[in-house]
């Protein structure tokens, strides 16, 4: 089979053509139409070279992915031949993913049924960020009429983060780096500020003298003096799924810092599903390239140049 991967470390990735794989007790085997990038894919990699986690050579990459199951392994109970699939497929040891044609995973993994009607390509995109969107959202609570501030707004997270707190009634004030705005309010924002612009918080603060109600950041929490905490009320909550688990804690304006740990499900999935399905849930996908273009999006995905989500066709 045709997959994007790691032949040795520390060789950079390549496409190369590897056995397919074969479903363990437990396990599914999925043909994967698709694969949608995401940051973990090349963080996984260079944890993966420092030997800092449990992996597998070749290391292929990728953890997001949609297609159908071919193969199932003795015990499988919840997925049959033939079943259209999309999920999370990351699991211990790294490195059998979702950049290949074939893969395999346990079924207890955050996997589900793929909505009617959406295509392999989009469905690939939905859960890492998405499932992270959701979390987040669901974690820092807010309710109508209260105001969210994201911030790295654009990117895959942001983007899904964005339609689930306007779909709640809740005002995004959304910040990321460009001219953005546009893309932003036709994902539910209503306010948009360019946060690479000299100057911009001093703008953010004469639109809200007192500060939001709470913040997503998305871009990276490093301690309880993160800028983002300038930018909320006090007694505010400032998540993050980025944010070192040592940064939470509350600061001396009351302003909480939430660590956003995602915990994969096929509850969280088939709530977006049911988003989706109904219409209130826009997958953002931004651009489709084959497989064969994997370094080129990876390399994007690192300089944190893009926006909404990047898929890989299979």
């Amino acid at each position: 089979m045709r997959a994007f991967a790691v032949k040795a470390f520390p060789s950079p990735p390549e496409l190369m053509d590897l056995p397919k794989p074969v479903p363990g007790p437990g396990e599914i085997l999925v043909h994967l139409g698709a694969a949608s990038v995401n940051p973990m894919d090349w963080k996984l990699t260079g944890l993966a070279e420092g030997g800092l986690v449990p992996h597998v050579v070749p290391f292929v990459l990728g953890i997001d992915g949609a297609g159908v199951v071919e193969g199932v392994g003795d015990g499988v109970s919840r997925f049959k031949i033939g079943d259209g699939v999309f999920g999370q497929f990351a699991h211990t040891p790294y490195g059998t993913g979702t950049y290949a044609e074939f893969t395999t995973a346990p079924e207890t993994l955050g996997i589900s049924k793929t909505p009617r009607g959406i295509y392999t390509g989009p469905a690939s995109a939905v859960p890492t960020a998405g499932m992270t969107a959701l979390a987040a959202v669901d974690a820092i609570g807010l309710r109508k009429g209260q105001t969210l501030l994201i911030q790295g707004a654009k990117g895959g997270v942001g983007s899904f983060a964005t339609q689930i707190a306007s779909n709640l009634g809740i005002l995004v004030v959304a910040a990321s780096r460009g001219d953005h705005g546009t893309y932003m309010r036709k994902l539910g924002a209503y306010e948009y500020f360019d946060s690479s612009r000299i100057g911009w918080t001093r703008d953010y603060r004469g639109a809200h003298p007192s500060g939001v109600d709470a913040a997503l950041d998305l871009v990276g929490t490093e301690s309880l003096s993160d800028p983002s905490a300038s930018l909320v009320r006090d007694g505010a909550v400032v998540g993050s799924p980025v944010v070192a688990p040592g940064a939470s804690g509350t600061t001396e304006r009351g302003i909480r810092i939430l660590p956003i740990q995602l915990q994969p499900s096929t509850s969280l999935l088939d709530r977006l599903s049911a988003e989706i399905s109904s219409g209130r849930l826009r997958i953002p996908v931004e651009s489709t390239v084959p497989l064969s273009e994997a370094a080129e999006a990876i390399s994007l995905s690192r300089q944190g140049l893009g926006r909404g989500k990047t898929v890989l066709t299979i």
